[in-house]
């Protein structure tokens, strides 16, 4: 070969796509870098650990010693080499396999400040293979794995080794292999190494949320909600359980939260252009009755004492056998449970919140229909489920709906520039709906705030009454003209039926502030019985983590006037999002948040609060609602 005199050189990288200038005689590594991809060298760079590997696919060098000691004689032909002593001459094209790379982006998901490296289970990795020939005939199979490096296992579905044969020849042996924890799961004809995602989900009680993810980025792509199907039979878990017990009950279960998956699936991938056979990867989150009823598995032990699960391992399914929409060869992880009613989804706030890693006191409420408590100190967890009921997602409440367009979320005492939702202006109340269209209903927020606005000018006792016209205080006169009927029928206009999207008044009644008392009362005494546990008191909580879609829309202000919470400083208080479901896309994003995920389930101390009387009489001190807390 002629004597290069260039003085640079361009590399492209592969399957990056990513193209440098370098200065001729610069190490693979060197231009690697340049390109801003790190490879792995433990070693320094002196070609002693040998996990720099590379494939040169043009201007391929002489072999050497270290690459003699690294690669068989086959893997030098193809073009391995390894990266930190590799000098290239002239432009070249070179290949980084995924086991050679060493960290990949890192991602700072929705403000938690949690840096997590992307680390996914699943990769892809083109491939340019040489042809079969009566000097090389290897099996098509070991032909692939050869390529991919001795880390790689076969594949154990035998599909995938059905199909292999026809996909190598047609695509004249340039294939693309997909790879998840460790095995070979699909070869795809072509170059598709840039279409690696995965699937996302928090599967409430009430909602189901998925989020559509690229694996190697750690990106973000698209998010869409249901409400559950399942809610049709109860909407809570209690009912069911019950309904799974019935004749064919829990076969229907299944189906429906698989139906509700596939639909959101391929919703966010038609909003993204992506094809659902591209998705490899599903993490799943959930209390551990969604859980069971996921995986068909009967939860009827769940709902009799001792409240014990089937399985509160993490499992890893294959998509095949539960009919999501997704790649076949693809696998659903679904994080560990820690008890009967404390879930995968709590697992999911711990991990995305960093609760495990505390020093101080902090405590978290993940607010859903059930709701989740956990308190941490110094390594120690402690976790209990309370049967808050689907108040705060705005079941069980007269004119209640989840938050979407048309939802009053916020309600607050006027001033003289108040409007009402529907346009009209109004100097005593200040009332909001999502999209600002006319209301349809309160969500629960909404629900929050209007009984904690009625508490302050009165209208509302300590002990939750809803007062009439007749028994109401003098502040309260100004507000007369919205109350309606006597006694316990009392309910309270917030938008008029001129007004709203339904033509039926929008209104809070009695029976709805008793929802709101038993659920909040129920999330307080379960915080003030792991309290008592940990050996605390309320004032030293340095943080109060408020969890779920609800807890990020809540005033804090208002939580603290209802008593949902422990009296804090408002500043300790913070809303964080749906933690659960960022749980759920940590673990798709990382192996190593998977590996945290089955730490931290083990490590959590579960308290059962049904044989606690300490929780029944924190509960009745519970229902009280506190004094308004103005920030």
């Amino acid at each position: 070969m002629p004597k290069s005199h260039k003085t640079e050189i361009t590399v492209r990288f592969v399957p990056d796509g990513k193209e440098v200038r370098v200065p001729a005689g610069s190490t693979v590594m060197e231009a690697a870098a340049r390109a801003e991809i790190t490879v792995q060298s433990s070693c320094g760079g002196r070609g002693a650990c040998g996990k720099c590997k590379v494939k040169l696919l043009s201007a391929v060098t002489e072999p050497g010693k270290s690459d003699v000691r690294h690669f068989t004689a086959d893997e030098l032909s193809q073009g391995y080499r390894l990266a930190c002593l590799t000098r290239l001459a002239e432009d070249a094209v070179v290949e980084i396999p995924a086991y050679s790379r060493l960290v990949r982006e890192k991602i700072s998901l929705d403000g938690l400040g949690k840096k997590v490296e992307v680390e996914p289970v699943a990769w892809k990795l083109f491939l340019q293979l040489p042809e079969p020939s009566l000097e090389d005939q290897r099996a098509d199979l070991t032909r692939v794995l050869e390529a991919l490096g001795e880390q790689v296992s076969q594949p154990t579905d035998l599909s995938t080794l059905q199909a292999l044969p026809d996909i190598l020849r047609q695509a004249n042996f340039q294939v693309t292999a997909v790879c998840s924890d460790g095995e070979l799961i699909a070869v795809e004809p072509g170059d598709t190494s840039t279409q690696l995602y995965g699937m996302a989900f928090d599967i409430g009680t009430t909602t189901i949320v998925g989020y559509l993810m690229h694996l190697e980025s750690g990106a973000q792509v698209a998010v869409d909600a249901l409400v559950n199907p399942q809610a049709q039979f109860g909407d809570d878990v209690i009912s069911r359980i019950s309904h799974a017990s019935t004749e064919g009950g829990l076969k229907l279960l299944q189906q429906k939260v698989v139906e509700a998956i596939n639909h959101i699936t391929l919703e966010t991938c038609r909003e993204s252009g992506v094809n659902p056979a591209h998705i490899y990867e599903m993490a799943v989150v959930g209390n551990t009755c969604m859980m069971h009823l996921l995986l068909g598995i009967n939860p009827a032990s769940l709902a009799t004492a001792p409240y014990v699960p089937v399985i509160t391992e993490a499992r890893v399914v294959a998509a095949r056998e539960l009919g999501l929409e997704m790649n076949p060869h693809g696998r659903i992880y679904v994080l560990p449970n820690i008890a009967g009613f404390v879930g995968a989804d709590t697992v999911g706030v711990i991990i995305a919140s960093g609760l495990e890693a505390s020093r101080g006191l902090r405590a978290a409420v993940d607010i859903g229909t059930n709701g989740e408590v956990i308190v941490a100190k110094n390594g120690r967890l402690l976790a209990c489920s309370t049967a808050a009921g689907p108040a705060f997602e705005g079941a069980r409440i007269s004119q209640g709906m989840r938050a979407a367009s048309g939802a009053i979320d916020r309600v607050s005492i006027g001033g003289s520039s108040a409007k009402e939702a529907g346009g009209a202006l109004d100097s005593l109340l200040q009332i909001h709906t999502i999209d600002e269209t006319p209301a349809r209903g309160i969500c629960g927020s909404g629900v929050v705030d209007a009984i904690a606005a009625l508490r302050e000018i009165g209208l509302i006792t300590a002990s939750g009454r809803l007062l009439d016209a007749k028994s109401a205080p003098e502040t309260a006169a100004p507000y007369l003209a919205r109350l309606e009927g006597t006694g316990g029928q009392t309910r309270f206009i917030l938008v008029g039926a001129d007004r709203s999207a339904t033509g039926q008044p929008i209104c809070i009644t009695s029976q709805d502030v008793r929802e709101l008392q038993n659920a909040k009362a129920a999330i307080c005494a379960g915080v003030m019985v792991l309290l008592d546990e940990m050996g605390a008191v309320p004032e030293e909580i340095e943080e109060f983590l408020l969890a779920g879609a609800f807890g990020n829309y809540i005033r804090r202000e208002n939580a603290l006037a209802i008593g949902m919470i422990p009296a804090l400083p408002l500043e300790r208080v913070v809303p964080i999002g749906n933690a659960a479901g960022l749980g759920a896309r940590l673990a798709l994003a990382s192996a190593g948040m998977r590996r945290l995920a089955e730490k931290v389930a083990e490590r959590v101390e579960y308290v059962e609060l049904s044989n606690r009387p300490d929780f029944y009489s924190r509960y009745t001190d519970a229902m009280e609602l506190a004094p308004v807390v103005t920030s």
